[in-house]
């Protein structure tokens, strides 16, 4: 998912449903986000989780945020991308690192 996409999410949506009384709200969003990014350590997940079963606005946060993201990965339509245009973004990239 994008930044810009997830960022529309939160200020449209997530800011309007989401419950506001956590007293560690902007930790807890932030810690959500990597956890449903895949890139938090079990240690964040295991206190994270520990938190969301104390805490009924992260718990609501966190429901609201996966079945969002995975609304949008149903309807994503994911199709082949010509062996081409790989290479030819590939290239750019290349030149772009090098300069």
């Amino acid at each position: 998912m994008t930044k810009t996409l997830q960022s529309w999410i939160k200020k449209n949506i997530i800011s309007r449903y989401a419950m506001t009384n956590c007293p560690d709200e902007e930790r807890c969003l932030h810690v959500l986000e990597v956890i449903l990014d895949n890139e938090s350590t079990p240690e964040e997940e295991q206190e994270y989780f520990e938190h969301i079963d104390q805490c009924w606005a992260c718990y609501k946060n966190y429901n609201l945020e996966k079945a969002i993201r995975e609304l949008i990965k149903r309807k994503i339509e994911k199709k082949p991308v010509p062996d081409d245009l790989v290479k030819s973004i590939k290239l750019e990239i290349e030149k772009l690192v090098i300069e």
